[in-house]
């Protein structure tokens, strides 16, 4: 059996942070606001005829032969796929093959659609069954075994479902909402929204765990801050259900004010040099895509202004990015 998949990375707009446990618990429960892009991660599995495992990582530059599960070890740059492997436990051998669409360090949830698609074609080799809820789960534990640090949950959504979504986090676990169902959000986003790449790279974990760590011991005005993020969730969500762009573009621009005071090196200079830049080309609001700290940038601007703010973004340092909003989700082919 051979399986190809493409899985959409995504953009989050509002409540990040509020996806990591127990954070959303400490919080009374989260809500995060993100949609799907065409800008994908791809991952082909096929079976062997042996017991050998090559893993190859188009990407990072990275190729691992192993001769077989029992002898796998951990250690370097494709430990989520050899975790994932453990986890899953292929009968037979396999040549894997990964390749990215983002650059390193984006914000834009990579390794998480990377480890969807892996998750979902182990799931199909193996004949698991297992509903996409529960590759989720088990998709948040695997990868908080790889970097040591409690992971947000809002990453694998887009690449499951696609479309702009609403994701709860409570005591009971997540629920999910499309605001893209039925309607022309989309479009209208995709009119109004920019993608670009800072060239500032990123380690999306390390903040989130010193905005956890802050929350925690109350440090400075960080609880309040949360809290604000949260209600600002809230209201973009009830923003885009009813449509309103407007109130859309004011609550980005406050998601980032309430999210730059969260940890040290959230922002930078250049940053806000590129914010700023874009702002007086006609940008209504920008915030950094994960974490902060570098990566992909999201800025909005009225369609008439798009362009000018897309040469501001270029003259200040970043590199502007095709992308668009998507409605589907992962695509898997079986051979």
């Amino acid at each position: 059996m051979k399986v190809s998949l493409t899985a959409p990375t995504r953009i989050d707009l509002a409540g990040g942070t509020l996806d990591v446990y127990p954070l959303y618990l400490f919080a009374d429960g989260g809500l995060t606001v993100n949609a799907a892009i065409d800008v994908c991660a791809h991952v082909e599995v096929e079976e062997r005829d042996d017991a050998r495992i090559v893993i190859r990582s188009e990407d990072l530059g990275e190729e691992e032969e192993i001769p077989s599960l029992a002898a796998m070890e951990m250690g370097g740059k494709l430990d989520l796929i050899k975790k994932a492997l453990r986890y899953y436990r292929p009968r037979r051998g396999l040549n894997i093959t990964t390749r990215s669409e983002t650059p390193p360090g984006s914000g834009l949830g990579t390794s998480s659609a990377l480890l969807m698609a892996l998750s979902c074609a182990l799931n199909e080799i193996n004949g698991l069954g297992l509903s996409r809820e529960r590759i989720i789960d088990l998709g948040a534990n695997i990868e908080a075994q790889v970097i040591g640090i409690p992971t947000g949950k809002q990453d694998y959504f887009p690449p499951l479902f696609g479309g702009v979504l609403a994701i709860w986090f409570d005591v009971d676990g997540f629920r999910l909402e499309d605001l893209s169902a039925g309607n022309d959000l989309i479009e209208r986003l995709n009119a109004r929204l920019i993608l670009s790449f800072t060239n500032l790279s990123h380690f999306s974990g390390a903040t989130n765990w010193a905005m956890l760590k802050r929350y925690v011991e109350k440090e400075g005005d960080t609880v309040a801050r949360i809290h604000r993020i949260k209600e600002v969730a809230l209201a973009m969500r009830e923003s885009l259900a009813r449509m309103d762009l407007d109130a859309f573009a004011c609550l980005l621009a406050e998601e980032w004010e309430n999210r730059k005071g969260l940890a040290e090196g959230v922002t930078t200079p250049q940053i806000n040099g590129m914010i700023a830049a874009a702002a007086r080309a006609g940008a209504r609001a920008s915030k950094l895509c994960g974490a902060g700290g570098g990566g992909c940038m999201i800025t909005y601007a009225e369609p008439e202004h798009v362009p000018a703010v897309q040469e501001a973004l270029a003259g200040a340092g970043a590199t502007v990015m095709p992308f668009r909003i998507v409605r589907q989700g992962i695509r898997m082919t079986v051979r």
